[in-house]
């Protein structure tokens, strides 16, 4: 029988990150190692275990049966080992440990937004915390959440998931854009009539249907297909497409005069962002305050009734 030491939980959060990352490589980054020193670790716990665990060559990264199966067995060890943490935290009354949070990309500029004040709030209380924050794609993080990844998730989201708990957050505005470039520059805003977005190249995000709404009025061309903002707003930049943006992203092109929204009368949505968690997942005390210090936020900003 193998005793579980210190230094066996550390090969094995090495081998998990590894295969996560899908490779010695691309776990470089993650595990700040260097390849060899991850290699070496890797066959130090397939040493101690007696079981190869990967194969590596011209085929890629790749788990052996034996291998698939130890991975489960460290993930299920691995997340009791961070309910132990959070239990004895609460024990301790204390803020301890590591937030794991994913957000979607260029929120930073829209005032809606609260997740910098929420993590303020949890650096004045205290305590021994370490913040991971990812920028993540919606697929990206209900996919960490599932896995246990991440603690929080914050976006929006086309459809819910059963193994998640969605809370409404607050909207972003969204507008149709064109640039400088475009033919229908000169005439955005409001000089353009509906036959004139008849079938122009349109940057979908594939995270929410936009075009299907639009299909309701006029029909555009999915020409382009993207999962983050910073994507969406280079392709509309080029002057070849036309395409959402939230508008307190688009404002800095705004200004500059390079982007123009399209018809905004009849194109402006709002897309709605939620707190996102794993259902049935005991919280830490971390993550419960900064669940509760993103609510406080959002409250303290609603107006009082007159």
């Amino acid at each position: 029988m193998i005793n579980i030491t210190d230094f066996d939980l550390r090969l094995l959060r090495i081998f998990k990150a590894v295969t996560d990352c899908g490779g010695f490589s691309a776990a470089e980054s993650v595990l700040n190692l260097n390849l060899s020193t991850i290699s070496t670790h890797m066959a130090d716990l397939e040493a101690r275990i007696g079981i190869r665990l990967c194969q590596r060559g011209r085929g890629g990264f790749q788990l052996t049966d034996e291998g698939k199966v130890l991975y489960q067995a460290t993930a299920e060890l691995l997340n009791s080992v961070e309910d132990f943490r959070v239990e004895l935290g609460a024990l301790h009354h204390r803020i301890s440990g590591e937030l794991r949070i994913g957000i979607v990309d260029n929120t930073i500029t829209d005032a809606n937004s609260k997740v910098a004040h929420a993590i303020l709030s949890m650096k004045r209380r205290g305590g021994d915390l370490q913040i991971n924050l990812a920028v993540q794609s919606p697929g990206e993080i209900e996919e960490a959440l599932l896995a246990r990844k991440i603690h929080v998730g914050i976006g929006p989201f086309r459809h819910t998931l059963p193994g998640l708990d969605y809370e409404p957050a607050y909207s972003e505005k969204l507008l149709l854009y064109c640039a400088r470039p475009h033919p229908l520059f000169s005439s955005a805003p409001y000089q353009l009539e509906l036959d004139q977005l008849t079938d122009l190249d349109y940057v979908a995000r594939g995270y929410l249907r936009e075009s299907h709404v639009l299909g309701k009025t006029v029909r555009f061309k999915v020409s382009a297909m993207v999962h983050h903002m910073e994507a969406a707003a280079l392709l509309i930049l080029s002057g070849g497409f036309i395409g959402y943006l939230p508008e307190h992203y688009a404002a800095r092109w705004v200004t500059q005069d390079q982007l123009r929204p399209l018809r905004p009368d009849l194109f402006g949505q709002c897309a709605e962002f939620f707190i996102v968690t794993q259902k049935n997942r005991s919280h830490s005390m971390a993550v419960q305050y900064f669940i509760d210090a993103l609510r406080s936020a959002s409250i303290s900003d609603v107006p009082e009734e007159m």
